[in-house]
């Protein structure tokens, strides 16, 4: 997990303008476990911060992800999502109410799994399972 302090010296760094909206954002998201998406932070933030655009939580979260604070999540196809928490793991996504859970994985055991197949080296792993969570399920 990343801190704010973390996340204002990365957009120093990196020449971004370190803004009241961009620190909000990072807030929004430390320690966070629901992995929010665009719309919803815009939402939850706009009314402490009425200038704030889709577009600044956009780049907020995208320069984020490039310094390792965040994953960009594309479990869902009509939005992405955010996850803190960078640390490898796969996600579920209930299909009925949306909701997006951490499931614990084994990254080393798909790293030798993928020796049995020719592979050199695994840059990145993305597991997305999808189904019904236990609130959803009418059994």
């Amino acid at each position: 997990m990343f801190s704010v302090e973390e996340g204002i010296k990365h957009l120093q760094i990196s020449g971004a303008k370190v803004t009241s909206q961009r620190i909000a954002i990072m807030k929004s998201l430390e320690g966070r476990t629901d992995h929010p998406s665009a719309e919803q932070l815009f939402i939850e933030l706009k009314p402490e911060h009425p200038t704030l655009s889709i577009a600044t939580v956009y780049s907020t979260t995208q320069l984020m992800a490039q310094a390792s604070m965040i994953r960009i999540l594309t479990i869902d196809k009509n939005k992405v999502n955010f996850d803190p928490n960078i640390q490898p793991h796969g996600h579920f996504m209930c299909r009925k109410c949306k909701r997006i859970l951490d499931l614990p994985m084994d990254v080393n055991a798909i790293v030798r799994y993928g020796r049995n197949f020719d592979i050199a080296s695994v840059d990145a792993v993305e597991v997305f399972i999808y189904g019904l969570c236990a609130e959803c399920c009418d059994l």
